[in-house]
């Protein structure tokens, strides 16, 4: 009986993913052919469009500007006449869209200020508090180095360790060979 159960719960798994398949794929099939034809018709229809309105409406613009010249004249008057208008509302435009562009920066750098002014209000005492801590660290290592320093050289001199830690000492610069640039000699 258990067998029987899985045999049909794994069919109808599969019955299902093949429905499933089949839909999605009908689904794309259906949605390309609707793109193509809402192409075709779209195209078709701008064609239509321009062969009985665009065309012939060119033809007579057309013929108007060449034979009658009233045409001409009411296209150059009203473009000389206008043109000033049009200079000047050009000019308006320009102006006030200035005018607003430097509103809203002016806006923007004064809500910037306020925003660097709250972003300099924690990272400058965070700054100041790390400057502090890097100050006495290196304090104390200067210190811890230089205390290691007078430890050796009061060892060596009480005799109590036999090589001493110089690196820095004549020796060490002769053994290392460096030169002195002045004498062209090593320095001793």
């Amino acid at each position: 009986m258990a067998e029987n159960e899985d045999s049909y719960t794994s069919e109808s798994t599969d019955t299902f993913s093949r429905v499933a398949r089949g839909t999605i794929d009908s689904a794309k099939d259906v949605g390309t052919s609707a793109y193509e034809t809402a192409s075709r018709i779209r195209h078709g229809y701008m064609q239509t469009l321009n062969s009985y309105i665009g065309q012939p409406t060119l033809k007579y613009a057309n013929y108007l500007w060449e034979k009658f010249p009233p045409v001409r004249w009411l296209v150059y008057t009203l473009a000389a006449l206008n043109s000033i208008p049009l200079a000047a509302f050009i000019g308006w435009s320009i102006l006030t869209f200035g005018v607003v562009t430097a509103l809203a920066g002016v806006g923007i750098v004064v809500s910037q200020g306020f925003f660097m002014f709250l972003g300099f209000a924690v990272f400058i005492p965070v700054s100041f508090c790390l400057l502090c801590l890097a100050g006495i660290w290196a304090t104390i290592a200067t210190g811890l180095w230089a205390s290691l320093g007078v430890a050796n050289f009061g060892l060596v001199q009480l005799g109590v360790v036999k090589n001493p830690k110089n690196l820095y000492g004549p020796k060490r610069i002769a053994e290392a060979g460096i030169h002195d640039r002045d004498a062209n000699r090593v320095r001793s």
